[in-house]
């Protein structure tokens, strides 16, 4: 699978981590428009990769706040998808456990969809918001993504190891995949192998323009 990730290609500085303008875009009220942009970007990626031979793969795209909270979402979702070509499958959606917890009922009845649909959900960065139990148990979501602030020289950390392995264990518990986020090295990649993850995500970069 992979992951579309949003840069801004600065022409001074570079590229600009999101975490710089995605709060700009949010306020000025750019995100809807940037936010649709980037679904059906990754999604055009996604066709073009089958096209060409790569099948089976499956699209990651972050929703944000702004996005998730917009009524014709799913309506916009299944568009994208007819647009493209693709399967329900082909796509998931990821969102921060923070923005999951503004409206509980809105989460349950979007994902519910979804996950009808044949689109996965997951949640992102788990462990730095809220960290509900009771949402993991109560919200369809299809894989729970370790946030690397754990996943970061696990092979050294007890703590972390501790925490990766209580985190892995409830999602296999409930039936949840789960992805450590920002593996890189093979030391790290052993741990929590052996803590049971069967998925980790390694910083490999592709360019969509």
């Amino acid at each position: 699978g992979a992951e579309a990730l949003i840069r801004w290609r600065h022409p001074e500085r570079g590229l600009v981590s999101p975490g710089e303008f995605v709060p700009v875009l949010e306020e000025t009220g750019l995100m809807d428009e940037v936010g649709l942009w980037v679904l059906n970007t990754a999604c055009r990626e996604a066709r073009v990769w089958e096209d060409r031979g790569l099948t089976g793969l499956r699209m990651a795209v972050n929703l944000s706040a702004r996005q998730f909270r917009d009524r014709a979402l799913n309506t916009t979702i299944v568009g994208t998808l007819e647009r493209h070509g693709l399967a329900p499958e082909q796509l998931e959606l990821e969102l921060t456990e923070t923005a999951t917890m503004e409206d509980a009922e809105r989460t349950r009845q979007l994902f519910g969809e979804l996950r009808a649909l044949g689109v996965g959900v997951a949640i992102d960065d788990f462990g730095t918001g809220y960290s509900s139990l009771s949402y993991l148990k109560n919200l369809p979501f299809s894989k729970l993504k370790i946030d690397r602030e754990f996943v970061d020289k696990v092979h050294e950390q007890r703590d972390s190891q501790a925490i990766c392995k209580a985190l892995i264990e409830l999602a296999h518990g409930l039936g949840i995949t789960v992805m450590a986020e920002g593996v890189e090295t093979l030391a790290e990649v052993e741990t929590l192998r052996r803590l049971g993850c069967s998925m980790d995500w390694a910083n490999e970069r592709f360019t969509m323009d």
